[in-house]
């Protein structure tokens, strides 16, 4: 909405209040101008206002870019708000994701990027995700082969299998989930082998290699 002299004829009447206010007009001066109390142009003053900036935030909201909008969203929010993407928003969005993947500083906004590939199980990401499995960062590389678990692509397998020896527990244990739908021979040993240093393991971590195994095996058979 065009806010400005120019404008008065399609302008509310409050509106007219807040271009003499904008002109340096005190209170007083625009209540004898415009014929009304004083306490009638403050109510009009502060509707105006209200309404300006709403039309400001809207203005932002409508030009910030699709991913900066995803990151402002609640953990609850970002599924639905990419379920509601069109066809045609959503390979703006998939395009848009992969290009922030390789900027993105804030361990913070990466790893809720790195976790939205994950929910959208596509190969294309991997070529992203399979070095950020060797980030400084343990929660980041714990949420990278959290995503390459949902991906479940056999291109993974050595990535996932070098993240059974992560120094966190957590990644240790979705390397192993993750290993029992994708994993090989090799994968098996690797598993059997680390099940028998209990003593070094956490618990829901040896639960995982237990599950792993258990699957690994019923395959071979």
């Amino acid at each position: 909405m065009n806010i400005s002299w120019d404008n008065i004829d399609n302008l509310e009447d409050y509106y007219i209040t807040y271009l003499l206010y904008k002109e340096s007009k005190t209170v007083s001066q625009i209540s004898k101008i415009r014929n009304i109390s004083t306490s009638e142009v403050n109510d009009q003053l502060i509707k105006a206002k209200l309404e300006i900036k709403a039309m400001l935030k809207d203005k932002v909201e409508l030009s910030k870019d699709i991913i900066d909008k995803f990151l402002g969203l609640s953990k609850s929010d970002r599924i639905d708000f990419m379920e509601g993407l069109s066809s045609e928003k959503m390979i703006d969005f998939k395009r848009k994701l992969y290009k922030r993947i390789i900027t993105e500083r804030n361990a913070e906004d990466l790893m809720t990027l790195i976790w939205a590939t994950g929910e959208l199980k596509e190969d294309k990401f991997l070529k992203l995700l399979h070095p950020l499995t060797g980030h400084k960062h343990s929660d980041v590389r714990r949420i990278t082969y959290s995503a390459l678990r949902k991906i479940q692509s056999p291109n993974s397998r050595e990535y996932l299998q070098r993240g059974l020896y992560d120094t966190n527990p957590q990644t240790r244990q979705y390397c192993a989930k993750a290993l029992a739908k994708i994993g090989n021979e090799n994968s098996l040993r690797m598993l059997r082998q680390l099940k028998n240093k209990k003593q070094l393991e956490k618990e829901y971590v040896l639960r995982a290699y237990e599950e792993a195994i258990d699957m690994l095996e019923q395959e071979d058979r």
